[in-house]
C-alpha cells in the first residue's frame, strides 16, 4: 500500500484472461484513502526473518502451550497428512484459478477475489483471489457443470478431514494446558463445520503499492496453513514485521510441515494467555504463490468464558455477526476489542 493516498490507475495485467480485473475501484471516483490505522500500519518497521518453534503433534508437550503463549505461530510436524492429497489439492486449485477464464471462475459457488470477505464491501483490495469451501455444507447442486470443479471438491472434502483431525488433536492439547473442562473441551472447537480457503496470489505488477493480503488477525480458534515454497507471509513479532520462510520438510515421512497461526477466539478462552498473531501477505511481483487455509471455529452457540478475563462472556454467533457489522459499517474488523468489559 502506497504510504500518501493516491489515485488508483488499471493495472498492467498479463494477456491472460484468468487474471481478475485488479484493482477495484473505490465509489469515491477512483480515489483510494488510507485509514488512520492502515498508516498506523506502515509505520511498524519490517526485521527480517522469525524462525517458528516446531510442534509434534503425536508428542506435543509444553511446546505447544509455549509456541501459543509467545508468538501465537507455529509449525507442526508428524501431522500424517498424505503429501500426495496436498500436492493433487495444489494441482487442482493452481489450474482452476491460475488457468480457467475470469468469467467462469466468477460464477463457481464460494469463488471470492480482492477479499476473503465474499460479499461483504471492503476497504482494502487484496491481490489474491481464491475458493472458500464450507466443509461442513452440503455441496453446491451445479458442481456437475465443471467437472475439474467437482473433482477440486472431493479432494478439498478429503483433505478437510484430514485437517479436522489435526485440529482437534491441537485444540484437545492446548485445552488441557488451559484447564478447560469436557463441555468447553467438545464445544469450542467445531472442526467438522471447519471452513477450507484456497489462495492464489498473482504475480502483481506493482508489488510495491499492493498487499497480497491485509493486516488482520483471524476470527477462528486456530488456522491451519498448507504453503507452496513462494513464500510472502509475515507476521507481527515484538512490534516488527517479521517473515515466515516457507515450510521445510519433515513433517513426517518426508511431508512439508504445516504451519498453525492462532485466532481471536483462542485469545478470548485463554484470557489473552495465548496470542492471536496479526499477519499479512506480500505481493510478488515475479511469481504465483498458493496456500492451503483451514480454519477451525467454536459452535455457534457456545459461550466463550475465561474466568477473571477483560472479555465479557459471548457466543461465537454474537461475534460474527458483530464482525459482519462492522465490516460493513467501517470495511473492517474491529473484533474482540467489542466484547471487552466495561
Amino acid at each position: 500500500m502506497a504510504a500518501e493516498a493516491s489515485t488508483l490507475t488499471a493495472a498492467v495485467a498479463p494477456a491472460d484472461p484468468s487474471f481478475p480485473p485488479f484493482p477495484l475501484l473505490e465509489e469515491n471516483g477512483g480515489h483510494y484513502e488510507q485509514k488512520q490505522e492502515q498508516q498506523e500500519e506502515q509505520e511498524v518497521p519490517h526485521d527480517g526473518e522469525l524462525e517458528l518453534p516446531v510442534v509434534d503433534l503425536e508428542a506435543p508437550g509444553e511446546a505447544l502451550p509455549a509456541a501459543c503463549r509467545r508468538l501465537g505461530v507455529f509449525r507442526v510436524a508428524n501431522h500424517g497428512v498424505p503429501a500426495e492429497l496436498s500436492a493433487r489439492l495444489f494441482a487442482l486449485a493452481r489450474d482452476l484459478l491460475g488457468r480457467t477464464p475470469f468469467e467462469q471462475k466468477q460464477a463457481r459457488p464460494g469463488y471470492f477475489w480482492g477479499t476473503p470477505a465474499l460479499a461483504l464491501r471492503v476497504k482494502d483490495v487484496n491481490w489474491v483471489e481464491g475458493f472458500h469451501v464450507a466443509l461442513g455444507q452440503q455441496r453446491p447442486v451445479d458442481d456437475a457443470v465443471d467437472p475439474r470443479f467437482s473433482e477440486f471438491r472431493d479432494v478439498a472434502a478429503e483433505y478437510g478431514e484430514h485437517m479436522a483431525r489435526v485440529a482437534r488433536k491441537l485444540f484437545d492439547a492446548m485445552a488441557a494446558a488451559l484447564g478447560l473442562d469436557a463441555d468447553q473441551t467438545a464445544t469450542y472447537l467445531a472442526e467438522r463445520d471447519g471452513s477450507l480457503r484456497v489462495y492464489r496470489y498473482p504475480p502483481c505488477p506493482d508489488s510495491g503499492n499492493h498487499l497480497g493480503m491485509e493486516p488482520h488477525t483471524d476470527s477462528s480458534v486456530l488456522s491451519i496453513i498448507n504453503q507452496d515454497l513462494v513464500g510472502g507471509l509475515q507476521v507481527v513479532h515484538d512490534g516488527a514485521w517479521r517473515d515466515v520462510a516457507p515450510a521445510p520438510a519433515g513433517g513426517g515421512d518426508g511431508d512439508t510441515l504445516l504451519l498453525v497461526t492462532l485466532g481471536d477466539m483462542a485469545q478470548a478462552i485463554s484470557g489473552d494467555a495465548y496470542h492471536s498473531v496479526r499477519h499479512r501477505v506480500a505481493a510478488s511481483r515475479e511469481r504465483e504463490r498458493l496456500s492451503l487455509c483451514y480454519f477451525a471455529f467454536p459452535q455457534d452457540d457456545a459461550v466463550l468464558s475465561c474466568s477473571g478475563s477483560r472479555y465479557r462472556p459471548f457466543s461465537y454467533a454474537q461475534f460474527r455477526e458483530q464482525v459482519q457489522a462492522d465490516v460493513k459499517a467501517f470495511g473492517s474488523k474491529v473484533g474482540l476489542q467489542r466484547f471487552l468489559r466495561h
